[in-house]
């Protein structure tokens, strides 16, 4: 699918956009494919090419005719199926029935999709589009399974254009003709404009072009050079030179209203928060016309599965400019369909979308620091004892495989969590996969870039059997920390100390499902701080501090219906309090993944009904738990740069490489 509708200048046998203004009627708004097969092409091949292919329908900017983002179409079509929206000069289609008409494309998509279990629909609005595409997503939520929003025109409302702009179709016919080179430089950036011209007329001069160009490069006369430039640039944009005629006064006076019916429709209390369509919204940082760098980050905030990728020192019309890629935009923001040829996925489990190569890049730059200063290292225990650098001895190859047993991790937790974030990050850098946290309802525990937000982004699911059994199921690889809250959130003097309970909780699941148990241990964090009120001395404070912090922390959801760790260990009750620390000289992080313990084949055994063997199995864990905490304490001591101002120093002059840590 070679052949591309450009603005005015179509090839051959492609759909230009003369050809939609050839047709005067004055509606309705229809759609219709910007790409058509070369002669070269097969039918049979193309069709069943896009019907293989999620459709992306693209709603577009006041001009209506639905090639403005035409430069992007080509790269486009090689992922999705294409469609766009024209709306005629003539048509007078209210909000509410352009937004209709989005919708009933979208409808006609999600049928064929239930007849052909095709993949899904993206929806993509630009300017005036994007408002018409927040307006589907609001009330039809179930038609859009990706929005993508460029310069969304919800912000019309707090530009300077609803005020000025009904004076604009007030102006007289040749005042008005002129309007469109006006309004160039809001449109456009006028130094990328100029400079694309430049580059592009330097270039055909360069290739030995005919006419002004060639005297140009031969001569150097500065006046010819700016004539090319000129004519490169209505050959770049001739849609510039006839929006007087995509858009006639009356035209845009009726789009305008179009805008501010959409504004108040769409910017409505509670509308945009309950948009639940996972969205990205791509801003201009450089808009001229409306205020886009200000309206991403208000996105983000009213709708909740909102991404933002800001584009520096683009225009509004940052689509047609030289650089923009928008098939990148997507891929990095995970909404470009997978391929074969794609890495494997981080997760198995259907029911989740992993976090993006954006996301991911946020998360890892909001551990850069953190890294610097404690610089983690890792180590991993092969089946035959031998630990190795590295995580390559933690057997994830069944979590990825067809076979799909899942590996659950079972661990120490450190107070605070603080380095819950190096976990997830180490095992997406080194072994491509996401491990997926059991954390605490109410909030216990951190995740890259910190809280429980940021570590529910990266897959973290509530404490309970059920998602517990989900997430084995699934195949996925799973952390565990059976101390929970009542670790992260020790009382002084409880260095590295376990607190789980006595009844062995997850070893039965792990059976059920075949799971690989890999048992962990991690120091260092708990060296870099000191507790100086723990969840006693905050039950003690006066006035009623103490005990409003106590009842505060009681009706936090529980992340256990009964805590035997009270009612049959006689250990003291797990509260949501977190201690009160001061931070100390930090110390490097350290982790041991233990020798792996295979339960396959266990459960058709009848191995969870033997309570004995369950516990034994139990005490294993834990034991290789609390060695690997010793084995790290004791050998920490022999590592050359276990000192932070000397590493610091060892890795500023290496150039940001990593010490070397001890010889396991």
């Amino acid at each position: 699918m070679d052949s591309i509708a450009r603005q005015g200048a179509g090839e051959s046998d492609g759909v230009t956009l003369d050809d939609l203004l050839a047709v005067s009627s004055g509606g309705p708004p229809r759609f219709f494919s910007p790409i058509v097969p070369s002669s070269s092409s097969s039918s049979s091949s193309s069709s069943s090419s896009s019907s293989s292919r999620p459709m992306m329908l693209y709603v577009p900017g006041l001009d209506g005719t639905g090639f403005a983002a035409s430069s992007q179409f080509e790269s486009l079509s090689r992922h999705y199926d294409l469609v766009a929206l024209n709306v005629p000069v003539g048509d007078r289609a209210t909000f509410d029935e352009l937004e209709s008409k989005s919708k009933s494309k979208s409808k006609a998509k999600a049928k064929r999709t239930a007849a052909t279990n095709d993949p899904k629909v993206f929806l993509i609005g630009e300017s005036m589009g994007g408002l018409l595409s927040l307006g589907v997503a609001s009330r039809r939520p179930d038609l859009v399974d990706r929005l993508v929003l460029v310069n969304p025109a919800s912000s019309f409302d707090k530009s300077p254009w609803p005020a000025v702009g009904p004076l604009l179709p007030n102006l007289p016919e040749q005042l008005y003709a002129g309007l469109p080179y006006a309004l160039a430089p809001v449109l456009f950036d006028p130094p990328r404009l100029v400079q694309g011209a430049v580059a592009a007329a330097v270039a055909a001069a360069e290739a030995g072009a005919p006419g002004a160009r060639g005297v140009a490069a031969a001569t150097g006369d500065p006046v010819v050079g700016l004539a090319a430039a000129a004519e490169e640039l209505a050959r770049l944009f001739p849609a510039l030179g006839q929006l007087s005629n995509i858009i006639p006064r009356d035209t845009l006076a009726h789009r305008l209203a179009v805008l501010a019916d959409g504004c108040a429709a769409v910017n409505a209390p509670g509308v945009l928060e309950k948009i639940n369509v996972p969205t990205l919204a791509i801003v201009s940082s450089a808009d001229a016309l409306i205020p886009s760098a200000e309206e991403g980050p208000r996105l983000r905030r009213a709708m909740p599965k909102c991404a933002i990728e800001v584009l520096d020192g683009a225009s509004h019309a940052a689509l047609q400019e030289q650089g923009v890629d928008l098939v990148g935009l997507l891929k990095r923001n995970a909404f470009l369909p997978r391929t074969a040829d794609d890495p494997p996925a981080l997760s198995r489990d259907a029911a989740f979308a992993p976090p993006s190569p954006a996301e991911l890049e946020r998360a890892f730059e909001s551990l850069s620091f953190l890294r610097k200063v404690v610089s983690p290292v890792f180590f991993s225990t092969r089946a035959d004892g031998v630990v190795v650098p590295g995580l390559d001895a933690v057997p994830l190859g069944d979590a990825r495989s067809g076979e799909g047993r899942p590996v659950l991790l079972v661990g120490n937790h450190q107070t605070l969590a603080p380095d819950l974030g190096f976990l997830v990050q180490e095992f997406i850098t080194e072994r491509n996969v996401l491990i997926r946290g059991l954390a605490h309802p109410g909030g216990g525990g951190g995740g890259p870039g910190g809280g429980l937000s940021a570590f529910t982004t990266f897959g973290a699911v509530p404490v309970s059997g059920k998602n517990f059994y989900n997430l084995l199921a699934a195949g996925e690889v799973v952390l565990l920390f059976p101390g929970g809250v009542r670790e992260a959130f020790k009382r002084k003097n409880e260095d590295y100390k376990l607190f789980w309970p006595s009844k062995p909780e997850f070893i039965r699941m792990a059976v059920r499902h075949g799971a690989t148990i890999v048992p962990f241990a991690a120091v260092g964090a708990e060296d870099g701080i000191d507790i100086v009120a723990d969840s006693d001395d905050v039950a003690r404070l006066p006035f009623g501090l103490g005990d409003g912090a106590i009842r505060r922390s009681k009706a936090v959801p529980a992340a256990r219906a009964v805590d035997t760790r009270v009612t049959e260990d006689g250990d003291a009750e797990e509260l949501f309090v977190q201690p009160i620390c001061v931070p100390k000289a930090p110390q490097r992080y350290y982790f041991k993944f233990g020798r792996p313990i295979e339960t396959a084949g266990l459960h058709a055994e009848g191995f969870s009904k033997d309570e004995e063997k369950v516990r034994a199995m139990y005490g294993d864990v834990r034991r290789e738990v609390e060695d690997g905490i010793d084995w790290l304490l004791r050998k920490r001591t022999e590592d050359p740069f276990g000192d932070t101002l000397t590493r610091g120093v060892w890795e500023a002059a290496s150039g940001g490489k990593q010490a070397p840590t001890f010889n396991p």
